[in-house]
């Protein structure tokens, strides 16, 4: 009986021994094992999360081959470097041959023929008619008188109607429109017509693709009236302290040309320019039809 005592002990530790190896010896090998259900287990667990994002990290690193467009809600919207010698490229386009009312854009075409045509040191009047035209926060009353030059820079910078409506009659308000047409046919702007100087008639009509065309003419031929419209605020002799009416001037670093539009037709309509990425290089951004101007044109921006 002892005997089998002293043979049964040493015998049943070397079975607990042997099973302990053997238990080792398995999981060592399932985590070398990558196949292993362990190994499967962590994937449709928490591991899954760190998975997708190693994933999304990969595919990032191919993104600039596809830029990300923005959700432009704008009907048309256009965003385009270029040298102003004919070299564009398109960053953005959305419609950008949709011809729609362009509002107080129209006062560019306007600034452009008053710089062609009259001194900016005569002087007038504000009349009438003038005076009936939609009035601006800060605007120019019946009986001022001003400087050609004053009434431009209210214009630009207030979008004052009352101005650019006075701005025409020094020649006669229907002589002047046609001059407006006259000079976008010179540029090229196939698709632009112009029914008033103040861009309060839907008949004030343009495309993105067009609009790209006149920017580029006044930044090349014009540079004033880029001065002009991108000054946030401004004093202006014979009226006074006059502000800008686009809110992204001096929130929005580096625009050189600035115009805003609005009308319920139109919608909002904003141009604007930035220095490009080489020394005579441009950014052109416009949105039309836009229920947030200013919004639409920060996504635009967003993607340079």
């Amino acid at each position: 009986m002892n005997l089998k005592r002293v043979i049964a002990g040493p015998l049943l530790s070397l079975v607990f021994l042997s099973f302990f190896i053997y238990m080792i010896g398995c999981i060592r090998l399932a985590y070398a094992d990558p196949s292993h259900n362990v190994g499967a287990a962590s994937i449709s667990g928490d591991d899954s999360a760190d998975l997708v994002v190693a994933n999304d990290i990969s595919k990032n690193q191919a993104a600039p081959l596809q830029p990300i467009s923005p959700d432009i809600t704008a009907l048309s919207a256009i965003s385009v470097e270029s040298n102003l010698q004919g070299t564009n490229r398109i960053v953005f386009e959305k419609n950008r041959n949709l011809q729609l009312p362009i509002a107080s854009l129209t006062k560019l075409m306007t600034a452009v023929v008053v710089l062609d045509n009259y001194k900016l040191t005569d002087t007038w009047q504000v009349d009438k008619v003038a005076d009936s035209q939609d009035s601006m926060k800060q605007d120019v009353n019946l009986g001022d008188k001003m400087s050609v030059d004053s009434f431009m820079k209210v214009m630009l910078i207030e979008s004052s109607n009352k101005s650019a409506y006075a701005l025409s009659e020094i020649i006669g308000e229907k002589a002047f429109v046609e001059m407006m047409n006259e000079k976008a046919k010179q540029i090229g702007l196939s698709n632009t017509f112009f029914d008033d100087p103040t861009g309060l008639s839907s008949a004030d009509v343009s495309t993105v693709s067009d609009l790209t065309e006149l920017a580029e003419y006044i930044l090349k031929n014009y540079p004033t009236i880029a001065t002009i419209s991108s000054s946030k605020q401004l004093y202006v002799d014979g009226f006074g302290n006059v502000s800008n009416t686009d809110d992204l001037l001096g929130v929005v670093p580096g625009i050189i040309f600035s115009k805003t539009g609005n009308t319920t037709e139109a919608k909002g309509c904003l141009l604007l320019a930035m220095n490009g990425t080489g020394s005579n290089d441009y950014f052109i951004h416009i949105v039309l039809g836009a229920d947030d101007r200013f919004a639409e044109m920060r996504k635009l921006l967003n993607i340079l």
